[in-house]
């Protein structure tokens, strides 16, 4: 199956290339940054699939919420670690609850400026796009 990526930016497009080519019968054959090239190539004969590749804003437009110094500090002892949250809790110097309580406010505030963190690893995917953490090398 021949494929052709169509919009987004060019870090996502290369991005899902890489990740199509390793799909077995799949080659990547070009892609256009401009969504008005979709209806002309979809038209070509020599192009069996056009991903439109959604666009992203950077993460320098990525807005980043406040935390106080204690929010933050569950956030790096929670996101950075894959212990039990009891652990990260008694680690940080506080009780579970409490604990709790801070994780719920942090992702509230995340789902406030519209980057939602339900999970242990987005939490982590945040904490390192907001600069809080440093990206595994």
């Amino acid at each position: 199956m021949r494929v052709t990526l169509v919009g987004g930016d060019e870090e996502q497009r290369q991005r899902l290339a890489g990740l199509l080519a390793q799909v077995a019968g799949v080659e990547v054959t070009g892609w256009s940054d401009t969504p008005r090239s979709l209806t002309v190539l979809k038209a070509m004969s020599s192009v069996d699939v056009c991903i439109d590749a959604p666009s992203s804003p950077p993460l320098a437009e990525l807005r980043r919420p406040y935390f106080a110094p204690r929010q933050l500090q569950v956030l790096i002892a929670y996101s950075s670690g894959n212990e039990l949250l009891e652990v990260a809790a008694r680690r940080a110097g506080m009780n579970a609850e409490t604990f709790k309580t801070h994780l719920r406010r942090i992702r509230a505030k995340y789902r406030e400026v519209g980057r939602d963190a339900p999970t242990r690893l987005d939490l982590y995917v945040r904490a390192i796009q907001d600069g809080f953490l440093s990206p595994p090398s």
